[in-house]
């Protein structure tokens, strides 16, 4: 039986095939074998799917830094004034959720409801549109949030949100109308507390 090799030739200005590497000839099995190897190495480079008890930490994780995440804000929603102490406050955890959910996307990919639940995830989005520190992270999550709307696994205003404050902090136009400075917003949250 013939053996089957690959043969890389080029046409020459007259017409005639000549090879590319002075007679070299690649059998096909080895070629195959190297296409084999740089197909694995890739796909070693994507994030590997935890175990379940992974998405179980995971999940916990996500929680409770959504939760520090929302009471650090209370006072927004209490009609408080902001202080330079509130807001340093905020900005650290603001700082660490991100670094933290920046580290686990890179280790495992983003999570889904499937993996970690409806709160886990929405948790994750809120680190992600909070992380006003690190723009570069806001837009590097913006197609995994997206996906997760696609899914199923986020609603719509995830992506409006996102997407507007990526456009405020560039200072481009919004798409959606979502976002509000601080002082339009405790300007509003004023005029609704004083009433018509």
């Amino acid at each position: 039986m013939a053996r089957r090799e690959l043969a890389h030739v080029r046409v020459t200005a007259a017409g005639r095939s000549r090879p590319i590497f002075s007679g070299t000839r690649v059998p096909v099995a080895a070629g195959a074998a190297i296409l084999f190897a740089v197909t694995t190495q890739a796909c070693d480079r994507a994030p590997r799917q935890p175990p379940s008890a992974d998405f179980a930490e995971a999940r916990r994780e996500l929680e409770e830094r959504g939760r520090t995440d929302q009471a650090a804000r209370e006072w927004f929603t209490g009609g408080g004034q902001p202080d330079s102490a509130r807001l340093a406050e905020m900005l650290r955890i603001d700082s660490a959720n991100a670094s933290w959910l920046e580290g686990y996307v890179a280790r495992s990919g983003w999570p889904t409801t499937a993996q970690v639940g409806k709160e886990a995830v929405n948790a994750a989005f809120l680190i992600v549109q909070h992380a006003v520190h690190d723009t570069a992270f806001m837009r590097a999550m913006l197609p995994h949030i997206e996906e997760s709307y696609r899914r199923g696994d986020l609603d719509g205003g995830a992506v409006a949100m996102l997407t507007d404050r990526l456009e405020v902090k560039a200072g481009r136009p919004q798409l959606y109308g979502t976002q509000l400075s601080l002082s339009e917003y405790l300007r509003l949250v004023d005029s609704v507390m004083r009433g018509p």
